[in-house]
């Protein structure tokens, strides 16, 4: 027997696309399928369901153009199938028409329409919302996703909060703190990353390294040392001069002369940085190597590219004070004093050390046994 009417046509078309489909042939089911369509004597709600198959398939193909066109088409014939507006039909007319836009919004983003695909995921997430229903993680990740790429970064903070609050993972919190960097909210930043790292799930070398740096720029330097020498120690972090250089200013910074000497050692050692022998300078001072202090400021020097030269001279000149070498302590706050940075505090030091040194002088002619330059 052979089908003649449209309307048998038309369940035959959707037999053969449900068939193909269910084998995975998804080419032959869209093929099937728009052919139903093609029925004039198709029903109505048959046509609706069918738009919403054949976009589902184009999503399989990755015919994102073809999936957005038979949601288009869906939206549109969803209220004429559809015109009733009472109780739990309305909610679930409400409910697809939620979904269908949420999938709209996925198609636009593969196809590069983000404002298009923006205005459907409000949507969606308000029809749920605004009916007291919890929105699919997926919807406000979505969301979330295409106001980063948007640049709109105020509106993606509650988005995340919502993620944060409604599907808890760590990600969502990872990605709060870079949103708060791009807002120039670094100790926001800094919360929320520390509790990634907190959990465990903190654990590539950029990261790592990048909350050091916020711990040192929210005055936490011990926290920033401890927590970039674990990271070195387990191998998430490599032991490069920059690192350990790094390493090394947090310990300094922190008061642990001691621990950012040999940090500061390897680091110069690596890579002969002028910069480096100038933390280094200062780190020697600081734990009273006075000596140590004028070698690796003097290297500093003649290695250059310094962004302070005039503090290093600062360096150099109190460690030659501390050697009692007061000719030389002159020499090098006189230059340090050529620098607009380090100019006043090099002519009040420059004072005490031409006076210390007349007065050592006078004390040696009366007779007094004094020590003598130690370098």
């Amino acid at each position: 027997k052979y089908c003649t009417s449209s309307f048998e046509k038309s369940q035959v078309w959707n037999y053969l696309g449900y068939s193909h489909f269910s084998q995975q042939h998804y080419r032959r089911a869209v093929e099937a399928y728009l052919r139903l369509l093609d029925e004039p004597a198709a029903e109505l709600k048959m046509k609706v369901s069918t738009y919403n198959t054949v976009a589902q398939l184009y999503f399989q193909l990755e015919d994102y153009a073809s999936a957005a066109q038979f949601l288009e088409r869906l939206l549109k014939a969803s209220t004429a199938a559809d015109p009733q507006t009472d109780g739990a039909h309305k909610a679930d007319a409400q409910t697809a028409n939620a979904q269908t836009r949420a999938l709209l919004a996925q198609a636009y983003y593969q196809l590069d329409r983000k404002k298009a695909a923006l205005v459907n995921i409000k949507q969606a997430i308000n029809n749920y919302q605004h009916r007291d229903k919890l929105p699919p993680e997926a919807w406000w990740s979505l969301q979330s996703l295409l106001y980063f790429e948007e640049e709109q970064y105020r509106q993606a903070l509650p988005v995340l909060k919502q993620l944060i609050k409604h599907y808890p993972r760590y990600r969502y919190w990872h990605q709060l703190g870079g949103l708060y960097g791009q807002l120039d909210k670094n100790i926001e930043r800094l919360v929320a990353t520390e509790i990634v790292y907190l959990a465990g799930a903190l654990n590539k070398e950029r990261e790592l390294v990048s909350l050091a740096y916020l711990y040192l720029g929210a005055n936490t330097p011990y926290r920033a040392a401890v927590t970039l020498e674990t990271a070195i120690k387990k191998g998430q972090v490599k032991a490069t001069a920059k690192h350990l250089e790094l390493l090394g200013q947090a310990w300094q910074q922190a008061g642990e002369g001691k621990k950012a000497r040999p940090v500061l050692e390897k680091a110069a050692a690596l890579s002969g940085e002028g910069k480096i022998y100038a933390l280094l300078a200062g780190v020697y001072l600081d734990i009273g190597d006075n000596a140590k202090a004028v070698t690796a400021a003097q290297n500093a020097l003649q290695k250059g590219q310094l962004k302070r030269p005039g503090a290093v001279q600062l360096v150099l000149g109190n460690a030659q004070l501390n050697l009692h070498c007061y000719d030389k302590a002159v020499e090098a706050f006189e230059q340090a004093g050529k620098y607009k940075t380090s100019k006043v505090n090099a002519k009040q030091w420059l004072s005490y050390a031409r006076a210390e040194g007349e007065r050592v002088k006078a004390l040696r002619a009366a007779g007094a046994k004094l020590e003598g330059c130690g370098v």
